[in-house]
């Protein structure tokens, strides 16, 4: 059996278990990197010296800990599927040993809410720089669109918790004013109902209201004619790329002077969330979690600068 028809049957069985796009990417750009550096094409030709040849390239790569554990965990996870399935006849995948890496309890990055007010004062200010110009040219038109788009992106980020992918992916039926709820498709392909906060609420309705102000004919086409709510603007079938977010997030970067990303709005959901003294289940929940034991477990700081918090206040000096 060829490495490359083994890794062929190895996708499909990963599609079968429903992987999210980025998971399945992610798994086959490192198998394909570590096919191409191989000198052998047969699957049964690969050794110790095979393996531990490419082991130690990698480490010689300066990559970080996630990313040495990640590519070793993929590589193992195939090899040990060529066996399990009888692909290959040798247990290699016993050669590569786990790696361990120290379990750290930092708090994580989040926004203050200063740095939250000055994000929206950005956005509007462009947002109301580009609205005189509306009319004027094509151009000016879609920056207006994108800075309104991109004010209601930050506004779902930091009031549903949501991922990037989860974000951009949004359809317009997703959004139930009736019921007073987002459909969210999360991790693993689950759907999940999120209650839209009285703020969020307060987005959509602005949102609304300066799309109004909007008599492009393109880009009202292309918001009518597409199911998403961030519509791709080269294909109305498709939604918004998470690099286009990603470029948002680069920009709003020099606004604050530090670096950000759309995961920072997730982690200052949860962060407030806990500060706010919601149950971890419910928390859980909200940012699809599929269990409380892992939202505590990334949030183990926080849950206890919380506790702390709280607990301190029983401490009293006064005898009387």
């Amino acid at each position: 059996m060829t490495i490359q028809k083994s890794i062929h049957y190895f996708k499909v069985a990963l599609e079968g278990m429903q992987l999210s796009p980025h998971t399945l990417k992610a798994y086959m750009q490192d198998l394909s990197q570590w096919e191409s550096s191989l000198d052998i094409t047969d699957l049964e030709s690969i050794t110790f010296e095979t393996i531990q040849d490419y082991l130690i390239t990698l480490q010689s790569q300066n990559l970080k800990p996630a990313s040495l554990k990640r590519k070793r965990v993929v590589i193992h996870r195939f090899l040990k599927f060529c066996y399990e399935k009888r692909l290959c006849d040798q247990r290699v995948y016993e050669y590569i040993d786990p790696i361990k890496m120290r379990k750290t309890k930092a708090p994580k990055e989040i926004l203050t809410t200063e740095e939250i007010e000055e994000l929206i004062d950005y956005i509007e200010g462009q947002i109301e720089q580009n609205e005189k110009l509306l009319g004027t040219s094509n151009h000016f038109d879609y920056l207006y669109y994108c800075w309104v788009r991109n004010r209601l992106l930050i506004g779902i980020l930091l009031y549903t918790g949501c991922r990037a992918t989860e974000a951009v992916s949004i359809k317009k039926g997703d959004i139930n004013l009736q019921s007073n709820s987002i459909l969210l498709l999360a991790k693993g392909f689950k759907y999940n109902n999120i209650p839209i906060h009285p703020s969020l609420l307060s987005f959509l309705e602005v949102y609304k209201e300066q799309l109004e102000k909007l008599k492009n004919k393109e880009i009202q086409s292309l918001l009518n004619h597409s199911s998403y709510l961030f519509p791709s603007r080269n294909d109305v079938t498709s939604h918004l790329a998470s690099r286009s977010l990603h470029d948002l997030m680069l920009k709003l970067s020099t606004v604050l002077g530090r670096h950000i990303h759309a995961h920072i709005f997730r982690h200052t959901f949860a962060s407030y969330c806990i500060a706010a003294k919601m149950d971890i289940t419910t928390l859980s929940s909200l940012i699809s979690h599929s269990n409380p034991s892992i939202t505590l477990s990334i949030y183990t700081h926080e849950i206890e600068a919380s506790q702390k918090q709280n607990e301190i206040k029983k401490l009293n000096f006064d005898r009387r």
